[in-house]
């Protein structure tokens, strides 16, 4: 026995010594490695821990994919950066592994069970596999190819995360989970913001994208722009989520998830207008009329639970003016350096591209490259020349992907607005009010996207939105058919 004894310690110790020395070597590996790159090991080595302690790994993936939405965690293999409105990178993020794991472990489920159903959520998957076909098309006459494949990877890949989620989300517990979510990336995204305003610098937060516009004299920030690396980014961000920070104040039962979803929107409403976008500022403002007119009309919540939560939020709504009256006169108001003036010629050189090329557009993600050719307006010899793409999302897609692509984007967008609205007549709250936050926020989006470059096409929210959307349609049909038998 004392043989023995002696071997099992021996091979212990020997153990664990193995482990120490790889372990040792690892570190001083992961040590040299860039930044970015030691993250994303690091997020991956701790992985397998964290799925185990969170129980239900299937879960865990959804709620890791939707919050490292608005984080740049990722490892770049090729950079292009020329002003162009879509992708200016080729790499992997660590929510593209993330989405890979969730597919992965769905292949497994499939594969081993029969319960388990595939579900292809037509209404907006067919308008949204046509889009990406009629941005694939153009490669035919794209004067970059280059350029264009990083927007069409960037896209494939989104388009897996929405098909992925919208299969995953399976019940309104999942709903619920992937909404929190979100309501604590608005929470976390927001508090940075804010800190970077208060202290009028960055936050050392490269590595999750931050990257701030500062003032001229390159002392101080001038607009804040969380992890997003634009302020714009940020704006676009919280307006499509911040009627859903207001709408689960009726979902909720729990009276402090009550209150910490009105404290989330305050704080996201003040983020927002730190971002300086006047397009945001208008477009939330008309969502949340749109927001409160559709919950007046909605008989499952009385009209007295409304008029108490709408007057808070126009209370912080007044608060917040006041208190930032000087910064937001400065932008309505102030020396812009003519940014608001040089839109106008911005939109006649779009006009002229899609006139020159009313089909198929100059190219997805090719509009820098070919847009000087049609600078010759009067007011835009003003400006010399333009190093950023026309501030109209509609325009923009119209210009890069012709009339084909922008019809096959409005095809998209109906899909997903009917879906969105035929959920809002369902006969559950939870899901009620889900649907009247998506749309609202969907209308914040739309309206100042005509104002702003950035196209819908590659962007990992929208299209999480799009699996939320296609998921809760799916919902309401089987609600309905319940109560038709």
């Amino acid at each position: 026995m004392y043989l023995i004894a002696r071997k099992v310690i021996s091979f212990q110790f020997m153990l664990f010594l193995l482990l120490g020395v790889i372990l040792g070597l690892s570190i001083a590996t992961i040590a040299e490695l860039p930044n970015r790159l030691m993250t994303v090991v690091l997020l991956g080595i701790a992985f397998p821990f964290i799925a185990v302690i969170a129980g239900d790994v299937r879960r865990f993936l959804m709620a890791a994919i939707v919050f490292t939405i608005p984080l740049s965690i990722d490892v770049n293999l090729h950079h292009s950066f020329e002003n162009q409105a879509g992708a200016a990178t080729l790499g992997i993020a660590l929510r593209d592994v993330f989405v890979l794991l969730l597919l992965f472990w769905w292949l497994v489920e499939l594969a081993s069970s029969e319960e388990r159903p595939f579900r292809f959520f037509s209404r907006t998957t067919v308008p949204a596999i046509a889009y990406f076909e009629a941005c694939l098309l153009t490669l035919l006459w794209a004067p970059r190819m280059d350029l264009a494949m990083l927007e069409l990877v960037q896209m494939f890949k989104v388009l897996i995360l929405y098909f992925v989620v919208a299969n995953q989300i399976r019940d309104k517990r999942d709903l619920r989970l992937i909404a929190w979510v979100l309501i604590a990336s608005v929470c976390f995204e927001s508090a940075i913001a804010v800190v970077q305003m208060v202290t009028g610098k960055s936050l050392a937060l490269g590595f999750l994208g931050e990257m701030q516009i500062k003032s001229r004299d390159m002392e101080k920030l001038m607009r804040a722009g969380g992890t997003l690396g634009h302020p714009n980014r940020l704006a676009m961000y919280l307006e499509l989520l911040l009627p859903l920070c207001l709408g689960f104040f009726w979902s909720e039962t729990i009276k402090r998830n009550r209150i910490l979803v009105i404290g989330i929107f305050g704080l996201g409403l003040a983020a927002l207008i730190m971002t300086g976008s006047r397009g945001a500022w208008v477009g939330v403002l008309f969502s949340l009329v749109v927001f409160f007119y559709m919950l007046h009309r909605n008989r499952q919540v009385n009209i007295r639970s409304v008029i108490g939560p709408a007057f808070l939020a126009l209370l912080i709504l007044g608060s917040l003016a006041f208190g930032f009256s000087d910064y937001i006169e400065r932008r309505v108001s102030g020396e812009d350096y003519g940014s608001a003036v040089s839109r106008i010629p911005m939109f006649q050189i779009a006009l002229s591209v899609i006139e020159a090329h009313p089909l198929g557009g100059v190219g997805i993600n090719n509009y820098t490259i070919k847009m000087r050719e049609y600078n010759d307006t009067i007011l835009g010899r003003r400006f010399k020349t333009f190093a950023r793409p026309v501030h109209n999302m509609y325009l923009l897609i119209a210009g890069e992907t012709g009339v084909l692509g922008l019809t096959m984007f409005l095809w998209l967008l109906f899909g997903l607005t009917s879906s969105i609205l035929a959920a809002v007549k369902v006969g559950d709250l939870q899901i009620s009010i889900l649907a009247t936050s998506l749309f609202t926020g969907l209308i914040a989006f739309l309206i100042h996207g005509l104002v702003d470059k950035h196209p819908p096409g590659g962007y990992p929210l929208f299209y999480c939105l799009m699996a939320i959307a296609a998921a809760i349609y799916q919902k309401s049909r089987q609600l309905q058919s319940q109560i038709a038998e």
